[in-house]
C-alpha cells in the first residue's frame, strides 16, 4: 500500500476549489432566480449584479474543477486573476455610480474567494513527474546505459581499427 504525501499548499488549493465550486453553483442559482422571479424588481444595479454573478459562477465553477484536478497550475493562476478582475467590475460600476456601502458590500465580499483561489494557486508549486527526478540521478562514469547504443558501436569500431 502506497502512502502519498500531500502538502498543505496542495490541500489549501483543494479546499478553496471545493469552496469555490459550492459558491459558484449557488451564485448561478441566485442569479437565475434574480433574473426570473416575478417578485424581484429589476433595476440596472440588480441586473448588472445578477449577470456578473452568473458569469462569475460559470467561470468560477470551471476554475474550481481545474483547481481540483490541479495538473495545470499556470491555467489555475490565470483563471484566478480573471476571476478577480470579473468580480471587481460590478464593484467598480457601483463605486462610479456613487452607491452607498449598503448596496455594494456584496461586491466587496465577492472579491474574497477569487483572492483566496489566486493565493492558493500562486502558493502551490507544480509537482515534478517521477521520470524527471529519476533522470536527475547521478550516474557513474563508466555507466553504459547513459551512452546511446549507436555511440557505443562507433567507439567499438574505432578501437578495433587502431
Amino acid at each position: 500500500m502506497e502512502i502519498r504525501k500531500i502538502s498543505r499548499k496542495v490541500s489549501f488549493l483543494t479546499a478553496v476549489s471545493w469552496l469555490y465550486l459550492a459558491l459558484s453553483l449557488a451564485m448561478i442559482g441566485l442569479a437565475i432566480y434574480a433574473l426570473t422571479s416575478e417578485s424581484i424588481r429589476l433595476t440596472f444595479g440588480g441586473v448588472t449584479d445578477a449577470v456578473f454573478a452568473a458569469i462569475l459562477g460559470a467561470v468560477g465553477s470551471f476554475a474550481a474543477i481545474l483547481g481540483l484536478i490541479g495538473r495545470n497550475l499556470r491555467r489555475c493562476r490565470l483563471l484566478g486573476l480573471i476571476l478577480l478582475l470579473i468580480s471587481a467590475v460590478p464593484l467598480t460600476i457601483n463605486l462610479l455610480a456613487a452607491q452607498p456601502f449598503s448596496i455594494y458590500w456584496k461586491n466587496v465580499a465577492s472579491l474574497i474567494v477569487p483572492f483566496l483561489y489566486l493565493i492558493a494557486a500562486l502558493f502551490t508549486r507544480s509537482q515534478k513527474p517521477d521520470a524527471v527526478s529519476q533522470e536527475a540521478e547521478v550516474l557513474p562514469e563508466n555507466h553504459t546505459d547513459a551512452v546511446p547504443q549507436e555511440n557505443l558501436e562507433t567507439k567499438n569500431d574505432s578501437t578495433k581499427t587502431n
